[in-house]
């Protein structure tokens, strides 16, 4: 089904060298053919189906069933999380192996996870649901500040910000409410959930679940973005945790996927790393996004999109030890404009470079990152130890050169990006710290 551009090509292009068919079904091309590399990315699959109702049940089951008919489905792979309600009930319908269709609707509702886990007495903060901007702001008053405010059906970190006041909170709430399409087909809801903004670092768990019991990959630590836009701005793998740290943080996700009733998923849980102990922000059932698979299968000694295949197909894959330590770091505009070019020829052959991927494209309209999908393109570094990796991608994103044009031009082309003073460029660290 659906996956993230670029990046999300990488998996079909694994299934393909394992020996096995593949058939990319996606509701509209335009979001892989803008991405650099878009084109050739869309030639990998043994087949395409463009134009399906990729969130719509039955639609997608008339399309599936039909190629099913053809060519035989074995197995179901959706990377967008926006894509795996519709993906799951094509499954069930088809007798493959998946998780369940409830489950994935419950883990499109940040709310209802919230209750499950609350039910359960898995830590997490104190959380509220929110409809209209003036329930925002009671709602706040009853948690306190700060508060996080979201959408309850959100991804991507789309809308997602930190409040320190009743006037910000109603409007981030008022951005959430107008958010009713994520794209892709996806819909939004226009429900925001309000949260006890914790302090303290924020790392993920990466799990396997097989028949309800759920092994660890390992964690991933954050380098986050200032407030108001937490946007992830890179991490590395394993997370370096003291050991009583990784097993409790180990132990409260177990125990959260549990409550939210996972059987048989990979998943992507973040947690926060508070005063009283690990706590969760949200639960993900799909692998982990973007590059950070890539930067995983440096370290992890074996291709983690192939334990994905495995389970897809009804196997059930046992993760391995790291080998050495990973880092991922991302690539951002330093002011809003036009994206002029982007120079990481010194970074790729810097000491510990391990990969350097790009997928903004000269002439697109760009901004520091306000979420996730603001990101030009990443680095990868490895070592044998997390503070050489981290040192070698600081190193190799300073070499880094974004030039940005006129960011009026910009605007009066597309009304997207807003202006600035100046146009300039920048080091890449630079557009890192001025990403909030």
């Amino acid at each position: 089904m659906e996956t993230t551009p670029t990046a999300g090509f990488k998996i079909v292009s694994e299934a393909l060298a394992l020996g096995h068919e593949v058939t990319f079904v996606a509701h509209s091309l335009d979001p892989y053919l803008a991405a650099e590399g878009g084109e050739e990315a869309l030639r990998t699959p043994t087949r395409l189906l463009t134009g399906v109702p990729t969130t719509d049940p039955g639609g997608l089951l008339d399309v599936i069933g039909t190629l099913h008919r053809k060519h035989p489905v074995h197995g179901l792979l959706a990377l967008s999380e926006g894509h795996l309600p519709a993906t799951a009930e094509v499954a069930e319908a088809l007798g493959l192996p998946f998780e369940s269709a409830a489950v994935m609707r419950r883990l499109r509702d940040k709310h209802a996870v919230r209750e499950r886990l609350a039910a359960a007495g898995v830590p997490q903060p104190a959380f509220r649901q929110a409809r209209t901007p003036e329930e925002a702001v009671a709602a706040a008053a009853e948690i306190g500040y700060p508060v996080v405010v979201k959408p309850a059906d959100g991804f991507g970190s789309l809308h997602v910000g930190v409040a320190n006041d009743a006037a910000e909170v109603a409007e981030l709430a008022g951005a959430v409410a107008g958010a009713r399409s994520y794209g892709r087909g996806v819909a939004g809801s226009g429900v925001a959930l309000l949260e006890a903004y914790v302090p303290g670092p924020v790392v993920s768990c990466e799990m396997v679940t097989v028949d309800g019991t759920s092994t660890p990959y390992g964690c991933v630590d954050r380098l986050l973005a200032p407030a108001p836009h937490p946007v992830e701005l890179g991490g590395c793998f394993p997370a370096e945790l003291d050991d009583d740290v990784r097993e409790a943080v180990e132990r409260v996700v177990a125990d959260a996927l549990d409550a939210a009733g996972i059987r048989r998923a990979h998943t992507h849980t973040e947690v926060v790393l508070g005063p009283d102990g690990p706590q969760i922000i949200e639960i993900n059932g799909r692998l982990i996004g973007g590059y950070v698979p890539t930067m995983i299968n440096y370290v992890l000694g074996r291709n983690i999109y192939h334990d994905v295949i495995e389970l897809a197909l009804g196997g059930s894959p046992s993760p391995s030890p790291a080998q050495g330590v990973g880092c991922i770091r991302a690539i951002t505009a330093p002011a809003p404009g036009v994206l002029a070019g982007i120079d990481a020829e010194a970074a790729r052959s810097a000491p510990g470079t391990a990969e350097v991927m790009l997928h903004a494209r000269p002439g697109q309209p760009v901004r520091p990152a306000r979420n996730n999908f603001d990101r030009l393109g990443f680095l990868i570094t490895t070592a044998d130890t997390a503070a050489e990796a981290r040192k070698a991608a600081e190193d190799a994103h300073a070499l880094v050169r974004v030039t940005v044009e006129d960011a009026a031009d910009a605007a009066d082309a597309t009304g997207a990006v807003g202006s600035a003073d100046a146009a300039g460029v920048a080091d890449a660290t630079d557009a890192a710290e001025g990403a909030a």
